[in-house]
């Protein structure tokens, strides 16, 4: 083999093996980028604390999340209102989230109650972060409940 047939095989061996790791490479299936949970939400749950005669509560608001001083911890600050057959109930919580993975646990504060209620206990969130728009989880307070949480203004109804 002359040296020039040597380079040129080793030249399409080199070519060859490129275009296979290349073709290897881009086989590997994409790892999706995590959707940013920073921004507004509104948030609704399902009814809680139904008493035997059907009466029971359910919660809306708003949330804001901002980033927290770490990449995967949160600040935030959301206005509950809980709407049941005994009195409705507007609470402001400050909290703290933390992340992993697709879950966000959302620890909370309570800043002020109106009208004062003071055995009203803090929001707490479990939540399974589905898209940039939907998160779905639980209420963790005085009673536990089904809850989504969707991006934009608050529910109306």
């Amino acid at each position: 083999m002359t040296r020039r047939t040597r380079s040129t095989a080793l030249a399409l061996a080199a070519a060859v093996t490129l275009l296979a790791v290349t073709n290897i490479a881009s086989a590997q299936p994409r790892r999706e980028v995590a959707p940013s949970v920073i921004g507004a939400w509104r948030f609704e749950t399902a009814r809680f604390g139904i008493a035997s005669d059907g009466a029971g509560c359910r919660m809306t608001g708003t949330m804001t999340i901002a980033q927290g001083s770490r990449p995967n911890a949160f600040a935030c600050t959301f206005v509950a209102v809980e709407t049941c057959n005994r009195g409705t109930w507007s609470a402001e919580q400050r909290c703290t989230a933390t992340r992993t993975g697709d879950t966000l646990e959302i620890v909370s504060e309570i800043v002020r109650v109106t009208p004062a209620n003071p055995g009203y206990a803090p929001d707490n969130w479990s939540l399974t972060i589905r898209s940039a728009d939907l998160m779905i989880g639980e209420l963790r307070s005085a009673d536990i409940a089904p809850v989504q949480f969707r991006r934009g203004p608050a529910y109306t109804s």
